[in-house]
């Protein structure tokens, strides 16, 4: 498949999410994944092949593979993971957007970790502002009005690159503060600038307080980073920030807005206790998806594969780089 604009329809028809896209693809390729695309009448599949020298390579399918309507899910994985296979990777995980417990059966798959959240929250965007604070609860809505009070102003960035610069480093200190890993600011500037992404940002006194950062692709959003100082949560800066990015959404044409990502099993004790905590502030309805799921295509190939990433994974951790917070 070498045409962008055939693929991404495609994908949207089959209500495929941006790590879909074409463009999440050329990316992540920028990152050492080589995408490769399949679409066919049952279904289509984006995955993305890395290799590790003296390892042998691995395959990925984030939110995919996507089946068409009346065909079945475990024909196209299978025939995915041959596809995969012919390509010299050992092993490939794939995590299909399906209800928890819907994953195929007896094709030869086991659950593993997640790698993308598996659990989430889910908004439903309105067609106007109005109506859409006015199905928040009742605590969200008086913070949202409470932080203009306060004389914070939130929209889309003004200055992207000064904007940007302003809210990687807030977010290297948010991340800080909850223990959570960050990846390379080189990272975030490619993904804003080859990604449909939008930064959304709060200032007060031309300060930034709070900021986010949110894809979006067909009819959905994602929430995929978020940012606030001290002064900022007191000022209740990223209730606005959420509701202007919902503003965003809208004018991008999206219905759905994700929260991406909140714990399965939430309780006091989790580390994203807070964070679960404010997503929920602004409704939306759960979502559990089955998760990543791993077949060994060369199984003694694979082990070592495993093996050797998990050492490299484990120093990547102990460098400080990572994707950010996990859902689970």
């Amino acid at each position: 498949m070498r045409d962008r604009e055939e693929w991404n329809e495609a994908v949207k028809g089959l209500g495929g999410s941006v790590l879909q896209s074409w463009e999440w693809g050329e990316f992540r390729r920028s990152n050492g994944w080589r995408p490769m695309r399949l679409l066919g009448e049952a279904g289509a599949a984006q995955i993305l092949l890395r290799s590790a020298p003296g390892l042998g390579a691995i395959a990925y399918a984030p939110h995919g593979p996507l089946a068409s309507e009346g065909s079945g899910l475990g024909g196209v994985i299978e025939e995915v993971s041959e596809r995969a296979k012919k390509e010299g990777a050992h092993l490939i995980d794939v995590e299909p957007r399906v209800d928890e417990g819907e994953f195929p059966a007896d094709i030869g798959f086991e659950k593993i970790e997640s790698i993308q959240p598996r659990c989430t929250l889910v908004l439903d965007v309105l067609e106007d502002a109005e109506k859409q604070l006015a199905a928040f609860p009742k605590d969200t809505r008086y913070g949202v009005r409470r932080a203009g009070r306060e004389g914070i102003e939130a929209g889309p960035a003004g200055n992207l690159d000064e904007d940007l610069e302003a809210f990687m480093g807030l977010h290297e200190e948010t991340a800080e503060r909850q223990s959570f890993a960050v990846r390379p600011r080189e990272y975030y500037r490619r993904l804003m600038r080859e990604l449909p992404a939008h930064l959304i940002v709060a200032k007060r006194d031309g300060e930034l307080m709070a900021g986010a950062v949110v894809l979006t692709f067909g009819v959905e959003a994602f929430y995929l980073y978020g940012a606030s100082t001290r002064q900022g949560d007191n000022l209740y800066a990223s209730y606005l920030t959420q509701f202007e990015a919902l503003s965003a959404a809208r004018g991008a044409g999206v219905k759905k807005y994700d929260m991406y990502g909140v714990p399965c099993a939430p309780t006091e004790d989790h580390p994203l206790w807070g964070v679960y905590k404010f997503k929920k502030k602004f409704g939306g309805r759960e979502e559990r998806y089955a998760g990543t799921h791993e077949k060994r295509l060369k199984p003694l190939q694979a082990g070592v594969f495993k093996a050797g990433m998990s050492g490299y994974a484990a120093l990547q951790k102990l460098r400080g780089r990572g994707s950010g917070p996990v859902s689970e």
